[in-house]
């Protein structure tokens, strides 16, 4: 049976601009493209883990602005529950990210109201039934704090995306099930950079003592992934494919290891699942356009393995 995920989280609007390199300080460069997608690291995760065929609900915020209006056309589009979105006065998140030609992005994002999403109104959002959450810091802490709380006293998974990671943002959040950052994310948080298995393995229990979360599993882009956490301690195979934009390779890897993981309870599979969706995901121009489909991370895991 399908896995029932809620997303406790973010969604925002992207600006993507196409140039052969990003400017230095105080210098211009010409562009060659732009366009607009929708994005916002929970949105992405959702219907990451909605495509692979996951059911979905969202507890989220959007601006009564025509942004919010799109990304919630988007959403019913990719067979996501919006039954629980907030509409707010204000601006609906948005993120301007520039994509360099050699496939480098850069990320400027502005939360807008989704920072207006609120934990008092979570318990709805649970009583509709999940195997597993999504979570992010693109909202309130005090919010991510009660989804986790809720969860842990339901037996619901939690799977906390550590982005835009500061150094204390785990500070005061209860104990979770898998904490999946990346590298930066990662240094930020323990001040360790995963390079090898030796730092892989120290920033791993490290993260693991900060939160106290049952798995730790490191995204490290084209190396894959390390997973850690209740005598687990490997890698995740890396997937090789042709970058178009590393844009929401990420968030598709921690919706799909949710999905995975709430179904089949091994986390090593799980995040090869992930491994997959994220490196498909990086095929394609954009976050959300570019997100897999359940026939296309099986067929790339059974090609690759």
């Amino acid at each position: 049976m399908s896995a029932k995920i809620l997303l406790v989280g973010s969604v925002m609007m992207d600006l993507i601009l196409r140039c052969e390199r990003a400017p230095e300080p105080s210098e211009s460069v010409l562009g060659h493209d732009y366009r607009n997608a929708p994005g916002g690291k929970g949105s992405n995760a959702a219907v990451a883990a909605a495509r692979a065929g996951a059911q979905v609900a969202a507890y989220a915020s959007v601006g009564n602005d025509s942004n919010g209006d799109y990304l919630l056309e988007r959403w019913h589009e990719a067979g996501v529950d919006t039954t629980h979105v907030l509409r707010r006065d204000g601006n609906t998140g948005f993120v301007a990210i520039t994509l360099e030609d050699n496939g480098q992005n850069r990320l400027i994002i502005f939360p807008g109201v989704n920072m207006e999403t609120p934990p008092d109104e979570l318990e709805a959002a649970f009583d509709a039934g999940c195997d597993a959450v999504l979570l992010q810091f693109e909202i309130p802490a005090a919010t991510n704090k009660r989804a986790i709380e809720i969860a842990n006293e339901r037996g619901v998974i939690t799977v906390l995306d550590a982005g835009p990671a500061t150094k204390n943002g785990l500070d005061g959040l209860p104990p979770g099930t898998i904490l999946p950052p990346n590298e930066t994310e990662t240094k930020a948080l323990v001040d360790i950079y995963p390079g090898d298995e030796d730092s892989c393995r120290e920033a791993a229990k490290r993260l693991q003592q900060k939160n106290g979360c049952t798995y730790v599993v490191l995204k490290l882009g084209e190396r894959g992934s390390y997973i850690y956490g209740e005598d687990v301690d490997t890698f995740g195979p890396p997937f090789k494919v042709d970058t178009v934009d590393p844009t929401a390779a990420g968030d598709a890897f921690t919706g799909t290891l949710a999905k995975a993981y709430a179904e089949t309870g091994d986390i090593v599979a799980a995040a090869r699942y992930g491994g997959a969706a994220g490196a498909l995901t990086c095929t394609k121009l954009g976050a959300q356009p570019s997100v897999p489909s359940a026939t296309e991370i099986d067929a790339l895991i059974a090609e690759q393995g």
